[in-house]
Order: structure tokens, then C-alpha cells, then sequence
């Protein structure tokens, strides 16, 4: 698990306030990790010729997430006041003049429902149609988004090592051929990284993850995202991604579609197919993917021409970088190229500097706020919503329930 601190996540901290942020999230980290906190660094190095963002960030490895997560059940479980479900989807969420808000629950072989003054929403990825659905059914002011296509570069890690020593979590923006590119989750820890797949339901997309503990993997990997924007400059929308890139994402797999699939970086770069197998891949690259869960497909071939001239513009300027030298050809045979990843789906709420919407009552933290990702800046924003919510509880009458 990384954890990044301000300034990454800006905007959040712009809502809140930077002194006020700051504080909330040393409450987080006391909450999180008691006194063993983690160690965060920042940038390394500082002579790159690229504008590396630095901000600190702290990679855990297994058992410090499960000593956190651990001590962070016990906690609500010794709590009388507090009621945790697993398992538990909420299905709809309607305004209720009476109580505030009716939650339907589903579980298995039962559904219930559960009136609540207050509601923080925080829901995950798997969420975010969801939600999505919700903020315009309850007219729920906010802001489109502008999306983001990425792909992700599996390396040996040798090849990566020198943009590790700038930075953990190297990210850099680049506009390369009127289209805006940034790294992502760049995973080329001690250990290397690791990929994991994220359900969405129809489909599965990427996440990238660092591994602090030394010798793990040979393979490290980063992502690429590049804004989708039309020619006239105006942000894509649900329905074009749906359609240009998440259909034809789903027709890659015959066994399992919407499943992420690889591609040979030389057949990528060259929008071409001439490497069909992870046999062949594994010959030709010497050496097999982290994970085998693929297929061999030619996602270049679904990409918009802009976006894939502009990241493959932006991978051949960064890999010097990264390896600290020029690549050379026989080392560019060694990556793969695997998709699909798509971030930057969610709207951009109005909120106030208390988390709450503009319907009265309702919260967001996390993702659903559209304003910032990672594990610090949701539970700095949770806390600043429960924080608000205790204090301005309206008293119930006796005999009443909350």
C-alpha cells in the first residue's frame, strides 16, 4: 500500500485549507498507524530534466497494512456506537423528510432498509456508475470530468531503477502532440512492483503496486495516462468511452472479455501483431509476465491515433530517464505493454469545506468526490465529513433513534 501526504491531491487541500489538511492528516496517520508511523521520503534527486512532482509518499508492505487494518477493525469493533456490515451493498439511496435519508441494503438472501440522518458516501471503484447515477438523480451539483486511457509498462526492473532514485512514485506531465500525458503509479520499488486487477463489473482494469521488500521481483512497472479530449479541445464523455473504448477493450478477449490483455512493446509501438502468444512473448522478451492472466491482442489498434503517437512520444522520452541511458533496441524487446486502465471517471463534486454536497446532509469522501485518489486524502476527507456531522447532530427527541 502506498500512502502519499499533500500536496498530491491539491485540490483537496485547496478545499480544506493547507493548514488545516496537513492537521487532518496527522490525525489520520495516529488513527491509522498509533505512534509507528511510516517513513515518508521525497524527491531524491532533483538534476532530471523533467518536472518531477514531489510531494512525500510511504510504501507498506503486507504485514504493516495488516497490522493497520487490524488495528483499525479493533478499534470500531470495541465500539458500542458503532455498527460495521461486510458483505453488505447499498443499493439506492432516496432523501427521507422524516429521517434524512433511506438507505436499501442488500445482502445475501435479505434486503433491508436503514434511515440516516446524515450519509457519507465513499464508495469504491466498483461503485462509480453507480454513484454516478446517484449525483444526477439527486441533482447533486458538480463537474464533468475530463477522463484518462493508460496503459502500463511491465520492465525488467533494471530498466526502471534510476526513476526510483528520483523519486518512489515518479510522476511528471508531458503534452506531446496536443495531448496531455502523465505517469502514474510508478511501481519499481526494492522488491519491484506488482499489477492487480480491479473489477468493474463488465470489465477489469489495472492498478500498479510497489513492493518495498528487497528481491521480491525481477519486473517493476509504471503506467501512462493521457487525457481523451475531442479535437476542439472539449473533454470525452461516459458515452464515448463506453462505445471507442471500453467496447472494443471487450472484444480483445475471446475467452474472458474486458479482461486486461498484453502486448509485445515493439508490435505496440508499431501498431502491428506479430507476437500472438505469452509463449512467444515470453521467447522473444526473455522473460514471462508477472501475472499469465492475458491474452496477446493489439491494443494499439484501439487507441485514438493522438493518444497513441503522444504516449508512445512520451515513453521513448522518459525511458532514458528511468534506465539512465539511452534504451537500446534490444532492450525495448523486454517490455510489455498491458490494458487497459482508465482513471479520472469521476465528476467533480461542489463541496464545502466540510465534504458536504449541495443536497443538505450528504457527504463524500474518496473517489466520490472527484477531487483527489489515494488512501491518505479519502480518510482526511471522511474525517473532516464525520467531524462536522458530530458537530452539528441535531438532538434527537426521547425516544426517538438516530
Amino acid at each position: 500500500m502506498k500512502l502519499s501526504r499533500f500536496p498530491s491531491g491539491r485540490r483537496l487541500a485547496d478545499l480544506l485549507g493547507a493548514e488545516r489538511a496537513d492537521a487532518l492528516t496527522d490525525e489520520v496517520l495516529e488513527r491509522m498507524c498509533g505512534v509507528a508511523w511510516p517513513t515518508f521520503r521525497r524527491a531524491l534527486v532533483h538534476s532530471t530534466a523533467l518536472a518531477v512532482k514531489d510531494y512525500p509518499v510511504a510504501s507498506l508492505n503486507s504485514d504493516q497494512v495488516r497490522v493497520m487494518i487490524n488495528r483499525l477493525h479493533a478499534r470500531l469493533a470495541r465500539t458500542e456506537l458503532v455498527t460495521l456490515r461486510l458483505g453488505v451493498q447499498v443499493t439506492d439511496l432516496q432523501p427521507d423528510d422524516q429521517a434524512g435519508f433511506t438507505a436499501r441494503l442488500q445482502a445475501p438472501g435479505a434486503d433491508e432498509q436503514v434511515a440516516a440522518r446524515y450519509v457519507v458516501s465513499a464508495v469504491g471503484r466498483r461503485g462509480q456508475r453507480w454513484w454516478a447515477t446517484q449525483i444526477r438523480r439527486l441533482g447533486l451539483a458538480h463537474t464533468a470530468p475530463i477522463p484518462s486511457v493508460g496503459l502500463r509498462f511491465e520492465a525488467p526492473l533494471g530498466l526502471l531503477r534510476n526513476g526510483a532514485r528520483v523519486h518512489d512514485d515518479f510522476k511528471t506531465t508531458l503534452v506531446r502532440h496536443g495531448v496531455k500525458v502523465k505517469t502514474f503509479c510508478f511501481c519499481a520499488g526494492p522488491g519491484g512492483g506488482r499489477l492487480k486487477f480491479t473489477d468493474y463489473g463488465d470489465h477489469t482494469l489495472l492498478d500498479g503496486h510497489v513492493i518495498p521488500e528487497s528481491g521480491t521481483s525481477a519486473l517493476g512497472n509504471f503506467a501512462l495516462l493521457a487525457q481523451l479530449r475531442a479535437t476542439d479541445g472539449r473533454p470525452r464523455d461516459a458515452e464515448w468511452v463506453e462505445e471507442h473504448l471500453l467496447r472494443p477493450y471487450r472484444s480483445l478477449r475471446s475467452d474472458r472479455p474486458g479482461k486486461p490483455v498484453l502486448q509485445w512493446y515493439p508490435d505496440w509501438r508499431d501498431k502491428q501483431l506479430t507476437c500472438t502468444s505469452l509463449e512467444d512473448f515470453a521467447q522473444r522478451a526473455g522473460h514471462a509476465p508477472s501475472l499469465s492472466d492475458y491474452q496477446v491482442a493489439n491494443l494499439a489498434a484501439i487507441l485514438p491515433d493522438d493518444v497513441h503517437t503522444a504516449m508512445r512520444a512520451v515513453f521513448e522520452e522518459l525511458m532514458p530517464v528511468f534506465a539512465g541511458h539511452p534504451l537500446e533496441a534490444d532492450q525495448a524487446e523486454r517490455i510489455a505493454v498491458i490494458g487497459l486502465e482508465l482513471e479520472s471517471l469521476w465528476d467533480e463534486l461542489a463541496l464545502s469545506e466540510h465534504m458536504e454536497t449541495s443536497f443538505p446532509g450528504l457527504y463524500a469522501a474518496g473517489d466520490c468526490t472527484g477531487l483527489a485518489q489515494g488512501i491518505l486524502q479519502a480518510a482526511v476527507a471522511g474525517l473532516a465529513a464525520a467531524d462536522h456531522v458530530i458537530n452539528t447532530t441535531v438532538p434527537v427527541p426521547l425516544g426517538g433513534s438516530a
